[in-house]
């Protein structure tokens, strides 16, 4: 999906209007794309957390990380989906 610029301008956009965003396993990478990962507090799958690194992001090895700046509520792995579902149900309420 990183490759495809409907995605990538979809995912810029909320980013831009601090829409919620809630991303899971490989879903963070299309961060890196949108050039505001540097701006960004998250987590992602394990090989896709070096790559958000190295575009300068705030990179967490936890199940879930909220980034409050973005509304944005990223999580690991689908074991995570428990608390990622939470938090997110928090987020909408």
């Amino acid at each position: 999906m990183r490759a495809d610029n409907r995605f990538v301008d979809f995912v810029k956009g909320f980013l831009l209007k601090n829409k919620p965003i809630f991303a899971i396993c490989h879903g963070p990478q299309l961060f890196i794309q949108t050039g505001l990962a540097s701006a960004l507090k998250l987590t992602a799958y394990n090989t896709v957390r070096f790559d958000l690194y190295y575009a300068g992001a705030q990179v967490l090895d936890e199940p879930v990380v909220i980034d409050q700046n973005h509304k944005l509520i990223t999580s690991r792995t689908p074991e995570d989906l428990p608390e990622f579902n939470k938090k997110i149900k928090a987020a909408l309420a």
